[in-house]
């Protein structure tokens, strides 16, 4: 790339969103997670599709949002990626899962208001350590960077209201609470069926390395549900959404059946197939929800209570620290054994309203972006 490193900065007269022709194509720069986790490739998917839906011209050049496997220098919206970005993109999209968490994205307040072509932030979220604990933001300064970032952006969409609530905190209030992307790539309603296979997500491996007593109880939701399972004639399977998880489910459920792919669409095709789903990965349980399978999800930190609280299910989902947390869950497998889906069809009910805001947001990044590319400087308004 010795091309690039010619050019420190790009005139943003020479800058791709600045200049004037009939396009045929909108080149969007997606900063997004680059990693093995299904989940997020599930929200990476949705934001794209829908985007296309409103502006098919769209291409979608991906850039990594942070230090992931897989995926090489340079990382983030800034220093040579964000001068890479002003020279070649019609827009800048930022989108995936977890993007505050201790702001992974880096960019930096200084730094942003030099990108010239329009920024949108889709499907943010926060996360926190544990279901007591604030968003997981480690330096102060991260946060004059968060709030600088969101005021350059046209326009931003969180995934709950805690989210919302933690932005309006720190002095921006103009989030749209629009819910995950990742509960927007299906939209089917709540029935009863499947193949008779009751789908239990691996815990995933930060839970792993950073709280080990929480790991554990997690695998005992495993082991619960799998003997719940068979004890009810549903056959359980572990599924695991990250290559690392794989031989920990193999280590501790030896004689299982477990399920990986490190391609989305054969993971989609296997939640096709499932009755039901348990366990603590928020996107199996964003996902099911939208393919109209009823879901059981272990709330772990503000991920899950965000979602549970924003579309009511907090009277449904179990959070990890509950003392009754398996006489809870048998109840929970008892009701959907018997086919009573009402709890679901309310949630389908709110999530529908979400839906349609979801939509109507990414028709105004869309519609804002044809409206943008091309002009003069100073006349975006």
């Amino acid at each position: 790339m010795k091309w690039f490193r010619r050019k420190a900065t790009v005139d943003p007269s020479q800058c791709r969103s600045r200049q004037r022709f009939d396009r045929k194509t909108f080149v969007i720069h997606h900063y997004c997670p680059h990693t093995y986790n299904a989940g997020d490739h599930f929200v990476i998917r949705s934001i794209r599709q829908h985007l296309l839906r409103y502006l098919p011209e769209a291409v979608f050049v991906p850039k990594a949002s942070a230090y992931n496997r897989g995926w090489g220098m340079p990382v983030r919206l800034t220093g040579k990626n964000l001068e890479y970005s002003n020279q070649y993109a019609d827009a800048v999209i930022v989108g995936g899962s977890d993007q505050y968490n201790n702001w992974s994205l880096r960019i930096k307040k200084a730094e942003i208001g030099r990108l010239v072509p329009p920024l949108y932030l889709i499907g943010m979220g926060v996360s926190s350590r544990s279901l007591d604990d604030p968003p997981s933001i480690e330096k102060s300064s991260y946060l004059e960077d968060i709030r600088a970032t969101h005021e350059h952006a046209r326009l931003v969409a969180v995934r709950d209201k805690i989210t919302r609530e933690f932005l309006e905190n720190l002095g921006y209030h103009g989030a749209v609470v629009t819910g995950c992307p990742a509960m927007f790539l299906y939209n089917e309603p709540f029935a009863a069926g499947g193949e008779g296979i009751l789908a239990l997500p691996f815990p995933f491996p930060v839970v792993r390395k950073n709280r080990p007593a929480v790991y554990k109880r997690l695998l005992e939701v495993l082991s619960f549900g799998i003997s719940q399972a068979k004890k009810r004639g549903l056959e359980p399977v572990v599924v695991c959404h990250d290559d690392r998880d794989v031989p920990e489910a193999q280590q501790h459920f030896p004689g299982e059946r477990i399920f990986f792919s490190n391609y989305v669409d054969e993971v989609i095709d296997f939640y096709r197939q499932v009755t039901f789903v348990i366990g603590s990965r928020l996107h199996a349980t964003l996902l099911c929800a939208g393919m109209g399978k009823p879901f059981v999800n272990i709330n772990l930190d503000v991920r899950g209570t965000g979602f549970s609280h924003t579309f009511g299910m907090q009277e449904w989902n179990i959070n990890v620290d509950e003392p009754l947390l398996f006489t809870a869950l048998e109840n929970r497998i008892q009701r959907l054994i018997r086919g009573e889906l009402d709890v679901f069809h309310a949630f389908y009910d709110r999530k529908q309203s979400y839906r349609t805001v979801f939509l109507e947001f990414m028709k105004n990044v869309a519609e804002d972006i044809r409206r943008v590319v091309g002009k003069e400087p100073g006349d975006a308004g």
